[in-house]
Parts: C-alpha cells; sequence; structure tokens
C-alpha cells in the first residue's frame, strides 16, 4: 500500500505545473521588463531549480486577453505576477523584483518546502 501511495504521489508531483512569472508591460516601461528579465537570467540556475516559467506581455491588442484574465489595470506601466503550482496568485508587484525575494517566497511555499526535502533524500550520502 505504501508503495501505491507513493507511486501516486511521485505522478502528481511529477504532474505538476510550472511556477510562472508573468510579465506585464508597456512601451513606457520596457526599461523595467528588460531590467526585470536581466535580474531572472542572471539567476538562471536558481530558476530552474524552482521550475519557473517566465512570460512577457506587452499591451497590445494580441496580448489584452491575457491583461484581462490576470485583472492587470490598463494603465499599469508594469506589473510582475507570480503564480504558485497550484495556480494561485502569490505575489504581484509593480515594482522591479529581486531574485532573493523572488526565491524567498516560493522556498517558503509547502509545496517548495516538500521539493527541497525530496531532492535532499536523493541525493547518496
Amino acid at each position: 500500500m505504501k508503495t501505491l501511495f507513493g507511486i501516486m504521489l511521485i505522478t502528481l508531483i511529477a504532474a505538476d505545473p510550472a511556477r510562472q512569472v508573468l510579465l506585464f508591460y508597456t512601451n513606457s516601461s520596457l526599461e523595467k521588463q528588460k531590467a526585470q528579465l536581466a535580474i531572472l537570467d542572471a539567476y538562471q540556475k536558481g530558476v530552474r531549480a524552482r521550475d519557473i516559467k517566465v512570460q512577457s506581455f506587452s499591451y497590445s491588442a494580441s496580448n489584452v486577453a491575457e491583461w484581462k484574465k490576470w485583472n492587470v489595470d490598463t494603465t499599469s506601466l508594469f506589473t510582475f505576477i507570480l503564480i504558485g503550482r497550484d495556480g494561485g496568485e502569490k505575489l504581484r508587484s509593480s515594482d522591479i523584483v529581486s531574485a532573493e525575494k523572488l526565491f524567498g517566497l516560493i522556498d517558503a511555499m509547502p509545496m517548495r518546502r516538500n521539493e527541497i526535502e525530496r531532492n535532499q533524500s536523493k541525493k547518496p550520502e
């Protein structure tokens, strides 16, 4: 029974969607968006370790559905949104978010703590 439960748990964990960082920006805030991407690029190892998918949406006719879906104010110049594996919004900011703040928030989440524990138990001693 324990084995079956373990297999089911691993299957559920493996099927978890990636965490998402969504960046919404206007032409006026393109520099802010580029600065945020530069931070995430500089910490690529941490982004990958936390399974974060980064997407950017400029304010345009082709992206307006995403702006509406995430209830981003069209007068906002820049909006950073973190979406957890459960699909819930975990952070929304109109400022650039540091890697330390992003990783700290994610690492404090129960699902992430479980991931860390699982990864540590897999390491050979």
